[in-house]
């Protein structure tokens, strides 16, 4: 696998025989959607059919990655060439540094590279060719290659002429050495590999692309000197789900579309990744046994529907107050700050912040504390990067963070008792840590921080999220499952009319039955359901049964069995669906759902909790299901 996207050109050789070419695009299916993933999966197939003899044995692929490469160093097809932006403006370059790839004592590296500069990155002049080291023995493993003569660009074009082995050509990381000696590093904007056709001359291709916030217009195009195929698909990436007066369909643009209804999400929601599991994976023993699955197939299709909440990085201090811990939970909210304050500590003083993984900062900015119109930030800071914790690079300075301008802009932070100090890093490191070292405050020694937010070059905020284990939804959202044919004859599915959607037990280790409209005609199961797990879509043992609880009895203790129950509603009618749990009085204890149902399939998980969010008693309770004008009620019983 590996990284791109926005333009696929395919080159052939030989050029002297005719040939057509075809490019099929097998995932996405949908030209345009919204997903909350940050990575898109494509996968394709390049046929060559050649009218003589088989003279094509390799394709090139040529992909633009606007959003850049997270890993350089993963791609595991050969590279060919690169096309790198140095930033906003072009600079002065006296020499490129590649860090190789190594398998054991051998470089993967290139061994001649020509180099072509540009300053819009559309139109590029030939810099000449140069023979490039191996970067054994180096520190670092880099691999320098000097210039002639100074080149100015902001970007550049490395095409890998030959590498140091026949088979592959790698690198993990490119920089560019200026004229002040500083070396600058890159994003990553276009890439090129190499593919080998089969016999039948075709060649199968999987990219995953990363996707910066927005939308993103990915052209995918086939070429030959005869003819050309293009196929042009736009994904809006929301990093965050947000859903307003309307639905948000959200989806991979494959076979898994999730409507959540517009209603705000509980608070701990912040991410939604639908994300395709390979069938062949799911162990047989998870269904082998389960009385709902036919016996003797296998899932059509599986999901993992990801929920995750953002999480803090974690941020450590030189100096701090007596008895107040030298830390400051980096979430990106100044409104609820955990601040971090430095007083009688001599300066510089400095913070540093852990990312987790090695990330590309475009901007960091810090936001201080102001009381009486008098700020507490600081006056003169550098910025550092470092991958290892050990050795930092400078990546930018402020030596005015109080002049006038900045104080003319941070009007509106002073408002709300904040200040705000933006601090750009020209060269957009990559890097797992960042230190701020404050040389000055505007107050002294006196250093008062309510947050921190790093954002990447494109803009976006730096961000970490961790999984939630379970994720229940103010709303029911509603899950529709697409499938083929082809996934039908796999699965050994015999009656298409009784397939369903089961989602996962994580504590009891088993399927659980969801249900689900099917739609022949649209070869499509849909289901309603307030909950989101992983799901796959079997064949059902038909059932009488319109209305079933997975547990009941169920015992919501936490020892993580049977802690919580789903009722499936397959009354088939469509209308207001309303779910209600009474208590033997009659005491309404918890309304379940209270929606239109599309599909008249409902799946509901109950986690044994009243409206109030408080666990309920054991003992007996009412079930009342309605959905149009059908009524259906009767006993769910709480145990210890």
């Amino acid at each position: 696998m590996f990284y791109a996207l926005c333009f696929i050109l395919l080159s052939l050789i030989p050029a002297t025989v005719s040939a057509r070419l075809e490019l099929s695009v097998l995932r996405p299916v949908a030209q345009r959607f919204i997903t909350n993933n940050s990575e898109l999966i494509v996968e394709g197939l390049v046929k060559v059919e050649r009218v003589d003899f088989i003279a094509y044995r390799q394709v090139f692929v040529s992909v633009n990655t606007p959003a850049g490469v997270s890993d350089l160093g993963a791609i595991e097809l050969p590279l060919r060439s690169l096309m790198v932006e140095l930033g906003t403006e072009k600079k002065p370059l006296t020499a490129l540094v590649l860090s190789p790839v190594f398998e054991g004592e051998f470089s993967l590296g290139p061994r001649i590279v020509r180099l072509s500069f540009s300053d819009d990155g559309e139109v590029f002049e030939d810099g000449g060719t140069f023979n490039c080291p191996s970067g054994m023995g180096q520190e670092y493993g880099e691999a320098w290659v000097d210039f002639d003569v100074v080149a100015e660009a902001r970007f550049v074009q490395i095409d890998m002429l030959d590498g140091w082995q026949t088979d592959r050509i790698a690198v993990r990381e490119v920089e560019f050495l200026d004229a002040t000696g500083e070396l600058l590093g890159v994003r990553i904007r276009g890439i090129s590999i190499s593919l080998d056709l089969d016999e039948d001359g075709q060649a199968y291709f999987q990219m995953a692309i990363p996707l910066r916030e927005g939308e993103n217009r990915i052209s995918i195009k086939g070429e030959t000197e005869q003819e050309e195929s293009v196929q042009a698909i736009t994904v809006t990436y929301m990093p965050e789900v947000v859903v307003e007066e309307e639905p948000l369909i959200l989806t991979d643009g494959y076979k898994a579309e999730l409507t959540i209804p517009p209603t705000p999400l509980r608070s701990e929601i912040r991410k939604i990744g639908i994300h395709p599991l390979d069938v062949n994976e799911i162990a047989w023993a998870s269904y082998s046994d389960n009385v709902r699955v036919v016996r003797g197939t296998s899932p059509v299709l599986a999901y993992e529907v990801q929920v995750s909440a953002a999480t803090p990085f974690l941020a450590t201090a030189k100096g701090s107050l007596e008895r107040q811990p030298p830390g400051l939970a980096v979430d990106g909210n100044p409104e609820y700050p955990s601040t971090w304050i430095t007083t009688l500590t001599p300066l510089p003083v400095w913070l540093k912040i852990d990312l987790r993984e090695p990330r590309s900062i475009g901007e960091v900015i810090i936001i201080s504390r102001v009381a009486k119109e008098i700020s507490y930030g600081p006056a003169r800071l550098k910025v550092l990067t470092s991958d290892d914790d050990v050795n930092y690079d400078e990546a930018a300075r402020c030596d005015q963070c109080n002049d006038a301008s900045f104080l003319e802009k941070s009007l509106q932070a002073f408002s709300k008792g904040l200040d705000r100090t933006e601090v750009a890093l020209p060269a957009t490191p990559t890097a797992r840590y960042v230190q701020i070292v404050i040389e000055e405050g505007k107050q002294g020694n006196n250093i008062q921080i309510n947050e921190v937010e790093l954002y990447d070059p494109e803009g976006a905020k730096v961000v970490s999220y961790s999984r939630l284990s379970s994720a229940i939804l103010a709303r029911p959202a509603e899950l529709t499952l697409l499938y083929e044919d082809s996934d039908l004859i796999a699965a050994g599915v015999q009656t298409e009319e009784n397939l369903a959607i089961f989602t996962w037990n994580e504590g009891m280790q088993e399927w659980e039955m969801a249900g689900g409209k099917v739609d022949l005609a649209n070869n499509s199961v849909t289901v309603t359901l307030n909950y989101l797990s992983r799901v796959a879509l079997f064949e059902a043992v038909p059932s009488a049964s319109e209305i079933h609880w997975s547990y009941n009895p169920f015992s919501p203790n936490g020892d993580g069995i049977a802690d919580t129950t789903i009722i499936s509603i397959n009354l088939g009618g469509e209308g207001q669906a309303k779910v209600e749990i009474f208590d033997y009085m009659g005491k309404l204890v918890r309304t379940l759902v209270h929606e239109d149902a599309r599909s008249g399939h409902i799946s509901i998980l109950w986690d044994g909790k009243d409206e109030n969010g408080d666990p309920v008693s054991i003992g007996p309770y009412i079930y009342q299901v309605i959905i149009g004008k059908e009524i259906r009620n009767g006993v769910l019983i709480v145990a210890r």
